[in-house]
C-alpha cells in the first residue's frame, strides 16, 4: 500500500504530529489528552481560544507591530471526517476595533477558505485564499487622506464620499472611489460650492496610498457606506509551518503571558 499510494507515509507522518502537538495544547489547558476528546483536537483548541479570547480586549505581535482588537467571533467549518486527514474548510474570524500600525478599522471579518495541512516532513498550515472585509470611518479615512496633504479631509454626504479643505467647508469635491491593489483611487466627478454643483467630466483621477500591507493583500474595492467606507481585499495564499514551540507560546498568550510569534 505505501509503494502504490506514497502519500500514505505523509500522512501518517503529519498526522502523528498533529496529535503530538494537540496532546501538548490540551495538556497546557488542562483539557483532557487528544487521544479522549470527541472530535477533532485542533477544533477543540479553536473553541478553547474562543472562550478565552471573545469579548476581550488584546494585543499580539503581528508582522513586526502591535495588533489590538476585540475579537467577536472565531469558527471553523468542516465536516469531521474531512477534519481528520487534515482539511478543515473555512475558518471566519470577526474582531471590531482594530488598531494595527496606520489603520483604525471599526470592524473586520476574516474568511480563510480551503484551509489544511501539507504534508511535508514538517506540517504547514495553508489557506487559500483569504478574503478580507472592512468598515473604515471616514474620519480614519481622512488620515490616510492626509499622506497626499494634511489639508485634506474626507467626509460622505447622501452616502457619496466628499474631499474638503481644511478650513474652507464650503468648497468641496464630490469623489468616486475604488481599489487598485496597494492604493486607493479617487476620481473627481463634480466640485460642490455652497448649494451648487459643477461637474468634472474628463479630470484624472488620483491615488491615495495605503499603510503597508501585510503580506502580500490587495485592495479589491472600495465602496461608500453610511459613516464611512467598507474595504475588501485578498490574499492568495498564506501558509506557516507548524511547531510545538509556536504553538506553546500562542497559548500562554491567551493565558495572558507572552506575545505568540510573530507571523
Amino acid at each position: 500500500m505505501a509503494e502504490r499510494w506514497p502519500w500514505v507515509d505523509d500522512w501518517k507522518r503529519n498526522l502523528g504530529e498533529v496529535i503530538s502537538l494537540s496532546s501538548a495544547a490540551a495538556a497546557s489547558l488542562g483539557l483532557p489528552q487528544a487521544a479522549l476528546l470527541a472530535g477533532d483536537p485542533f477544533t477543540m483548541i479553536v473553541d478553547t481560544a474562543r472562550s478565552r479570547l471573545i469579548g476581550r480586549k488584546r494585543t499580539f505581535t503581528f508582522a513586526g507591530l502591535d495588533l489590538t482588537l476585540v475579537l467577536e467571533d472565531l469558527s471553523v467549518e468542516g465536516s469531521d471526517l474531512a477534519k481528520a486527514v487534515g482539511q478543515y474548510g473555512q475558518v471566519r474570524i470577526l474582531a471590531r476595533d482594530v488598531e494595527w500600525d496606520d489603520y483604525r478599522l471599526d470592524r473586520l471579518e476574516v474568511q480563510a477558505r480551503n484551509v489544511h495541512l501539507r504534508p511535508s516532513t514538517k506540517p504547514v498550515l495553508v489557506a487559500a485564499p483569504i478574503r478580507f472585509e472592512a468598515f473604515v470611518s471616514a474620519a480614519a479615512a481622512s488620515r490616510w487622506l492626509a499622506a497626499v496633504s494634511p489639508r485634506l479631509e474626507l467626509a460622505t454626504h447622501a452616502g457619496i464620499p466628499q474631499v474638503g479643505m481644511v478650513g474652507a467647508p464650503w468648497a468641496r469635491l464630490e469623489v468616486e472611489a475604488g481599489a487598485e491593489g496597494k492604493s486607493i483611487r479617487v476620481v473627481p466627478r463634480a466640485v460642490h460650492l455652497l448649494d451648487w454643483r459643477l461637474s468634472l467630466p474628463g479630470v484624472p483621477a488620483f491615488h491615495v496610498p495605503l499603510p503597508e500591507l501585510p503580506f502580500d493583500v490587495s485592495l479589491t474595492s472600495v465602496q461608500p457606506a453610511p459613516g464611512g467606507f467598507v474595504l475588501r481585499g485578498v490574499l492568495e495564499e498564506w501558509q506557516r509551518p507548524l511547531s510545538r514551540s509556536d504553538l506553546d507560546r500562542l497559548l500562554a498568550k491567551m493565558r495572558g503571558g507572552q506575545d505568540p510569534p510573530e507571523d
